[in-house]
């Protein structure tokens, strides 16, 4: 994808018009008339366009499309909130309406693959109700899964499979940046495990004696995507304050390092406890920042490498398995979503970093990808060389600068055509429209 760094117009209705450095072009019309300007300019990639739709929301986290084409988002402080929206893409203004009222939902929102059952959680509970679209409403409400309360990450993400949607899978993540207890899978943190939603009955059952586990050793996964094969993939937060500790030397490493990460879970129907290292095991981003060993990027490094434990960064080579993409240290992804139809690509938004010197992330980003004959998504590049490839769909004027303010993405909702894109940025309440104006061609990154 050719990405140019384009000076924006913003228009009354929040639309960017772009112009080069080079060219001056025309204003684009207005996408989306009467919708809020956004807070901070949004910047597009070639092909697409970005509109503000919503404003003035409450903290607004997961989102999603019903089968009537209305906007389905969880907002802290409220609950789940449903929006209609135009044949264009647009919000309808003032068709917003309380789904569930229950100021405890803190970040997932999910519906069940034929449309009919809504899933929402808090810190330690996840429920779901009858939903009806045409009419935006909910009845019947159940328990689920209990018992996942933690004084670490606090939000749970849930997901139903596609190709099994009696199965539900649920992430939660560790109780501290290294969380040395959620080693044992028998723990419930640091983990993603899949309930089947046949057998759960009323009152529902306890994540940490209930399920099966799907992966462990995931420090904070809050993304989690099915490919066209059924595949689950998860998308990890690591570590922060990242140290290498060696022959008493100690020396700093964590502005570049470790790298956020994708893993490849498997199957869900016949889960095989994946391990992704987590609280010994970490990815490298830049090696230059090791010293006293010469790492490759992509690498499993550990902060204090022990003969004597057994912890080492050989063990770690034997024992955890391996992402399929890593990401920019500190950068936040908080979902993934595979392009729709014939688009193989990867999309993350990346909420943005706090430990780092100068902030990175603050952007939404395109990993090119491809699908097996069966269905299986992998990326186009070898793990080392996916440092390079993630390229710039939707971004803030200067990530750098985020610290006095940006938009902050958090979740990704695709309409089923694979035109429409929307974004939640929690912090600024809004939800974007990216556009796609190009039309799209296999195997061409977007």
């Amino acid at each position: 994808m050719n990405l140019i760094r384009l000076l924006p117009w913003v228009l009354g209705s929040g639309i960017l018009a772009f112009a080069t450095d080079v060219k001056i072009t025309a204003p684009a019309p207005l996408l989306c008339p009467g919708a809020p300007s956004p807070r901070f300019p949004l910047f597009a990639a070639e092909g697409w366009q970005a509109t503000s739709v919503l404003g003035n929301l409450s903290t607004p986290r997961g989102i999603l499309l019903d089968a009537y084409g209305n906007l389905v988002i969880l907002e802290r402080g409220i609950g789940v909130t449903a929006y209609e929206v135009d044949k264009k893409g647009c919000v309808v203004q003032g068709s917003g309406k309380v789904v569930v009222e229950d100021r405890r939902l803190n970040h997932a929102v999910e519906l069940s693959p034929d449309g009919k059952t809504i899933f929402a959680s808090n810190i330690d509970t996840a429920w779901s109700w009858d939903y009806d679209p045409s009419t935006r409403t909910v009845t019947n409400q159940k328990t689920l899964v209990t018992g996942m309360s933690t004084v670490g990450h606090w939000t749970r993400t849930l997901f139903v499979s596609r190709k099994n949607p009696h199965l539900l899978l649920v992430s939660v993540g560790s109780d501290s940046n290294i969380d040395i207890p959620s080693f044992d899978p028998a723990s419930g943190r640091s983990q993603i495990r899949v309930f089947d939603l046949r057998r759960i009955g009323e009152g529902g059952v306890d994540y940490n004696t209930n399920g099966q586990v799907v992966g462990y050793g995931l420090r904070n996964d809050v993304g989690i995507a099915e490919d066209k094969a059924g595949i689950i993939h998860s998308i990890e937060n690591s570590m922060d304050n990242a140290f290498r500790a060696v022959d008493g030397i100690r020396t700093d490493v964590h502005n570049d390092n470790p790298a956020e990460k994708v893993n490849r879970l498997g199957d869900p129907a016949n889960p095989t406890q994946f391990f992704g290292g987590y609280p010994y095991c970490y990815t490298v981003w830049e090696p230059r920042d090791f010293v006293e060993t010469n790492f490759s990027v992509g690498d499993w490094f550990v902060q204090e490498p022990n003969a004597t434990t057994g912890i080492t960064d050989a063990w770690c080579n034997e024992n955890a398995s391996k992402p399929t993409v890593i990401l920019p240290p500190h950068t936040a992804p908080l979902d993934m979503k595979f392009g729709v139809k014939n688009d193989t690509s990867l999309y993350v938004p990346l909420h943005g970093s706090w430990n780092r010197d100068i902030p990175q992330g603050y952007k939404v980003v395109i990993v090119p990808g491809q699908d097996s004959a069966e269905g299986e998504w992998s990326p186009t590049a070898s793990l080392a060389e996916t440092k390079e490839s993630a390229q710039d769909l939707l971004w803030n004027t200067d990530a750098g600068a985020c610290r006095q303010g940006c938009f902050r993405p958090v979740a990704l909702a695709w309409h089923p055509s694979g035109r429409n894109l929307y974004v939640t940025s929690d912090t600024t309440g809004e939800v974007f429209l990216l556009k796609r104006t190009l039309k799209f061609k296999p195997g061409k990154a977007y």
